[in-house]
């Protein structure tokens, strides 16, 4: 792959793979996004090929919502080339442990979900669709929102519940699994036990109620990593709705995090120190500007000597 920043292409060599989550803004029209698109449908539809100039990944988030559809997966495939890999957020039907009382839920909201952490509707839900192009699917990131009392009992449960989860899809061998929460008390040993013995990573997130990145990283570095993913989303503190009013439509940093940035650099040098590869998913709510603040760890990452060697 030849990419438009000589070091996403260094980077992607190494198999770190940077992008951003999802696509399609409309913001970054004129100076990430170039090409001439007739209407809106046309950009959404054709915009991936343009992206794919950028990235070697992207974090599909639609993917939390419904089911995937092969066909549509297979056209993602067909816009990018042969080493662009996707990161699909798993659908809320596996784990949601209770539907919220909100109106697109339906008849469901406010009811326990009968699916959560079922390996067989995962299987054939979830992973049916996208065995056909298998060798192009990334990290499949099982997002869990916090649990809150009279839902799972503790981090012991949680711990148990993935354990015979991931024990069901041990023949899975095609895919690669992580796992991302938001109860920062339950980031216990035995919890990185557990995905150590499954070969399932930890995605190292930056969320409003989680430790910063390289606290998370000095609790897990004693275990062994398949892989490096993580999902730069907000900063510490931050309320999501709260990034969206101020940071929309994308276009330009609103708000600089150097220590986000540096936390998030220096997930890439360990990746490549230990030889691990490593999936970097940035998004708008962190800064303003997914782009730009990948390019602002490119150069950190430049600043600390990465790309002399």
């Amino acid at each position: 792959m030849v990419f438009l920043d000589p070091r996403i292409e260094q980077l992607a060599r190494k198999q770190v793979y940077f992008g951003t989550s999802s696509w399609k803004y409309p913001g970054w029209a004129g100076w990430f996004y170039t090409k001439p698109y007739r209407t809106q449908k046309d950009f959404n539809e054709n915009c991936l090929s343009e992206y794919a100039q950028h990235y070697p990944g992207v974090g599909v988030d639609h993917t939390y919502y419904t089911w995937p559809v092969e066909k549509l997966f297979q056209k993602y495939a067909e816009q990018t080339p042969e080493n662009f890999r996707f990161g699909l957020k798993v659908t809320e039907r596996v784990t949601v442990f209770r539907f919220p009382t909100l109106p697109r839920y339906g008849k469901d909201a406010g009811k326990v979900n009968e699916s959560f952490l079922n390996p067989e509707v995962f299987k054939e839900q979830f992973l049916e669709p996208l065995r056909s192009i298998s060798p192009r699917i990334g990290p499949l990131m099982l997002e869990f929102s916090q649990f809150y009392p009279g839902m799972l009992e503790s981090g012991r449960d949680f711990t148990e519940r993935l354990d015979a989860f991931f024990a069901a899809l041990a023949n899975e061998k095609q895919f690669q699994f992580a796992v991302e929460m938001r109860n920062r008390n339950w980031l216990k040993p035995a919890y990185f036990e557990m995905l150590a013995r499954h070969g399932v990573s930890h995605v190292f997130n930056s969320w409003t109620r989680m430790p910063a990145l390289h606290e998370q990283w000095d609790i897990a570095k004693t275990h062994p990593q398949r892989m490096i993913v993580s999902r730069i989303l907000l900063q510490p503190g931050t309320k999501y709705e709260d990034a969206v009013e101020a940071f929309s439509p994308y276009d330009k940093v609103v708000e600089e995090h150097p220590p986000l940035r540096l936390a998030a650099a220096e997930l890439v040098e360990r990746a490549v120190e230990l030889k691990l590869p490593a999936y970097m998913f940035v998004n708008n709510r962190a800064e303003g500007c997914a782009p730009k603040t990948i390019e602002a760890i490119l150069n950190l990452l430049q600043q600390r000597g990465l790309f002399n060697n």
